[in-house]
């Protein structure tokens, strides 16, 4: 007796681009789905150097199990880098390795969430996270923001609400700097009127910083991490950005009692620490001070990226469409004009080759319509060339939409 163990399915799943991506595309595509490094800026010759001095060096050591906080060496560089970036002092105690910022968010999730807690996230926010969320039994709620970052005002009346509603918030998941996908930055003010907020209300805030390395313009406002004093802040890093993605490595900043609740209980897959391999030849690439120079590089490449997006824009879009002006990181985010849909726009761009990923996947909560009109742009991967000419296509199909629209209005 044969067992069909998978359900048939009736019609074909629809698409998704954030699923695409993974699969390269479709051929010829002009992918603006990509949130990632691109692969020609790898340093991968300094890599396979690291590699090698970190094997011939410390090569048992480096293929054993590891000390559940990280290796040594690459926490302590770890600590002068922030030192030397930030002027803030902070100590080994305060930092521990995790593979990528995402597992650091499940971690804080894990152990600051209890089943039916609140977490306060952006409208936007990145759609990882969010779907690292919804891995735990919690609510998610939306705080909004503008072209300066998180509305303050509005998440002292959501923590007002809650807690007239008797629910309790276990914290709020924030990306302050250079923020995926929308782009803008949280100004100083905010983040001072943010951290204070936090402190009145015993709000635990989770800081995702990973960007923080990849400034074009003026200087990036203290972390709220600093802003706290270093308490009541989580704060995620990682080498993803500023070295390689595929190396799954990033760190937590807290207070030393969260790191060692991490290390003793908190941290999933953690035993025998964070890839001991990999921390040894992230050490090694560090000490040869490659680090600083490949993030300064970087920096020129990315700007340059990013001002041949906004110039394309400007080129090519009609009246009506705005579009975020980020200081740093890899995205832009654009709004279409009314009334547009963003995903009857991914429909017919498709068709021309050009993939994006609608605004609605960066909203936690589906009711209220967020990010209907909205798409993510990354400049981070294609060329200058390919996102020329993805905007024009995409330009042309806006053109179509509107005079589509206007045609059915008459």
């Amino acid at each position: 007796m044969s067992h069909n163990f998978f359900a048939p399915q009736s019609s074909p799943p629809p698409f998704d681009p954030l699923a695409e991506v993974q699969a390269g595309g479709p051929a010829g595509a002009i992918p603006f789905v990509y949130g990632h490094p691109d692969p020609d800026l790898l340093p991968v010759e300094k890599i396979i150097a690291a590699t090698e001095r970190a094997l011939r060096a410390r090569g048992r050591l480096a293929l054993q199990y590891g000390p559940e906080q990280g290796y040594g060496p690459l926490l302590d560089y770890l600590v002068g880098k922030v030192e030397r970036d930030e002027g803030l002092r902070i100590a080994r105690a305060n930092i521990m390795l995790c593979a990528g910022a995402a597992q650091g968010l499940d971690t804080a999730a894990r152990l600051f969430t209890r089943p039916g807690d609140v977490v306060l996230v952006e409208a936007p926010s990145y759609h990882e996270a969010i779907a690292t969320l919804r891995d735990h039994p919690v609510e998610l709620r939306q705080v909004p923001m503008d072209d300066h970052g998180l509305v303050v005002e509005s998440l002292a009346e959501w923590l007002e609400a809650l807690s007239l509603a008797g629910r309790r918030v276990a914290f709020l998941y924030t990306i302050p700097t250079f923020q995926n996908p929308a782009g803008v930055t949280l100004t100083a003010a905010r983040r001072r009127a943010l951290v204070e907020l936090a402190s009145e209300r015993a709000l635990l805030l989770v800081e995702d910083d990973v960007y923080r390395d990849l400034c074009f313009e003026g200087q990036v406002p203290p972390s709220l991490f600093e802003l706290a004093g270093g308490r009541g802040v989580v704060r995620l890093g990682s080498f993803s950005k500023i070295l390689a993605a595929g190396l799954r490595l990033g760190w937590i900043i807290a207070e030393p009692e969260v790191i060692q609740r991490m290390v003793s209980c908190g941290l999933k897959g953690n035993e025998g620490g964070t890839n001991p391999f990999v921390a040894h030849v992230v050490a090694a690439f560090c000490q040869e001070r490659w680090l600083e120079p490949h993030i300064a590089w970087l920096v020129v490449r990315y700007r340059a990226r990013r001002d041949a997006l906004l110039a394309a824009l400007e080129r090519e879009m009609p009246n009506g469409v705005r579009w975020t002006r980020p200081a740093g990181g890899f995205f832009v985010w654009l709004t279409l004009p009314e009334p547009l849909e963003a995903e009857t726009v991914l429909a017919a761009s498709t068709e021309r080759g050009v993939i994006f990923t609608p605004g609605t996947r960066f909203f936690a909560q589906a009711s209220g319509g967020g990010g209907r009109r909205n798409l993510r742009l990354p400049f981070s991967f294609l060329s200058e060339a390919q996102m020329a000419e993805g905007v024009r296509a995409l330009a042309m199909v806006i053109r179509e939409q509107e005079s589509k629209t206007s045609h059915s209005a008459t």
